[in-house]
């Protein structure tokens, strides 16, 4: 079980990183744009495009940063209605429906990715291959799924031990 929380560290401080990276390079993108366009007369083309492809890899990866950190909306009203003995397995039924929603995002994230159309196809103005674009939403989905598994598994020894 240690590794399994290990990796998901890792992948959380990756993660991290990635978003800081393309966050920062967003914003410095949009600055350029409009100080370009505002000062200087011209615009940078391409920054539209980019701060929109980087917005969707962002929500993917936040999203999932967001699970792990237990931050996505949930049922909490029904949680503190639910009688002590009963959480464990309300919280449990839950997970389990996330894990069936990110098993089923991942199998039509990558049906999407590997589409003809979607392999063909390159953005307008930075020319890049639109299954990368495409490909955020079973990335954003996998990590999910690492991070929903390794809290089922820490609900089932956390009943098992009693807690």
């Amino acid at each position: 079980m240690w590794i399994l929380r290990k990796t998901t560290d890792l992948i959380y401080a990756i993660s991290k990183y990635m978003l800081m990276v393309l966050v920062g390079s967003m914003s410095l993108v949009i600055i350029a744009q409009v100080f370009a366009r505002t000062f200087l007369g011209f615009s940078i083309f391409w920054s539209e495009e980019y701060a929109r492809y980087c917005l969707i890899w962002v929500t993917f990866i936040g999203a999932s940063m967001a699970l792990k950190n237990g931050e996505l909306a949930m049922f909490d009203l029904f949680l503190a209605k639910t009688r002590k003995e009963w959480q464990h397995f309300y919280r449990l039924g839950l997970n389990m429906l996330v894990l069936i929603f990110v098993v089923v995002s991942i199998y039509f994230g990558f049906k999407q990715v590997f589409s003809p159309t979607a392999l063909m196809q390159v953005s307008p103005a930075l020319r890049i291959p639109m299954w990368f674009v495409n490909l955020s939403v079973p990335v954003g989905f996998i990590i999910m799924f690492i991070y929903i598994v390794n809290t089922i598994i820490e609900t089932l020894f956390a009943r098992n031990k009693g807690e």
